[in-house]
Parts: structure tokens; sequence; C-alpha cells
């Protein structure tokens, strides 16, 4: 955390790194996340860094609780009808395909291309909106955060510049490169 704080990046470009961190972090993109946030954080002028390891959130032990509600809420704002449901009767219909001794590997493999397609939307629309949502609170908390903690730590929103001496008032550069006589 420290590390963010203490960035040579203005507030701006660390919170919105931050923000396309947590955004791709609800999009069910398992496996290209971080080349996703490194991505949209070029495209878009945030520090590239800050929002890669937020993707990390999601990984194999968190799928099913971050993204069963996003499907539930794109069910919802779909019409679609009770999830519960819903996974019921795919489930009868997964039984019976394998348990039918005339069903081929064609079969399983229409049974998964349609499910796809019918999982796909309300997860998709789901995982949008709450992407974004979270993206939105996170740049707003962190850009205060940020603000915060660099005015009362320098009295100014970018970090001090680390110098070794002090410079000399009143030297000229001139004079300092050429062996302190003047041209």
């Amino acid at each position: 955390m420290l590390k963010i704080l203490h960035a040579d990046d203005p507030p701006h470009h660390l919170a919105l790194g931050i923000a396309i961190g947590m955004f791709v972090t609800f999009l069910p993109l398992i496996g290209i996340q971080m080349a996703v946030s490194f991505f949209l954080a070029w495209i878009l002028g945030a520090n590239k860094l800050v929002g890669v390891p937020l993707v990390w959130i999601s990984n194999p032990f968190t799928v099913v609780p971050i993204y069963y509600p996003c499907y539930w809420l794109g069910c919802k704002l779909l019409g679609g009808g009770d999830v519960g449901v819903e996974w019921e009767q795919l489930r009868g219909h997964w039984h019976t395909i394998n348990t039918n001794p005339t069903s081929t590997w064609g079969d399983r493999a229409q049974f998964w291309w349609n499910g796809f397609f019918d999982f796909a939307g309300p997860l998709g629309l789901g995982c949008l909106i709450v992407g974004l949502t979270f993206g939105i609170v996170s740049y707003y908390v962190s850009l205060l955060a940020i603000r915060r903690y660099r005015m009362n730590r320098w009295g100014q929103l970018m970090p001090p510049a680390h110098t070794l001496a002090p410079p000399v008032l009143g030297a000229d550069s001139d004079s300092t490169h050429s062996g302190g006589h003047a041209a």
C-alpha cells in the first residue's frame, strides 16, 4: 500500500489504475485478466502496475463467490426465472444426455454450446454492472485516500523529489558545468 501512495504518479493515474483493476477483477476472463488490466491502463493513461495485483482477487477459489452473484444479477435484469430452477433443469438435461446410450459426443458438445450462450448473457451483463460499480467506487475512494495521505505527509500531491543535495541558490547551471569559469 505504501508503494502505491509513494509512487511517482499523480493521484488520478494511480486511482484510475486501481479502478481498472477492480473493473477487470469482475470480468469473467480468468487467465487473461492481468493482460486486459495492463492494456486498459495503457490505453487510458493510468498507472499500469497498481491494477494488476487486484485482478488476483478473482481466482479459482473465489470464482463462485464473485461470479454467481453477477450471474444472478444478470438473470434478474434480463427477466430470467429463478436461478436455482434453471440450474436444476440444466443438470437434469445433462443427466439425460449422459445416461442415454444413443447420445453422441455431438449431443454433449451441442449441450455445452447452447448452455454457454444461455449462461454468457446474464453473466456478462451482471459482471459488467458489478465491475463498473466497483471500479467507479474504488476510483473515488482511492483518489480521496491518496490525495489525503499525500497532503498530510508532504503538503503536496506529488512525492518530493529525491535529491542528494539541495540546490545552491544563485548558482548558475552554466558556471557549474564549465568548472566555475564564465564563458
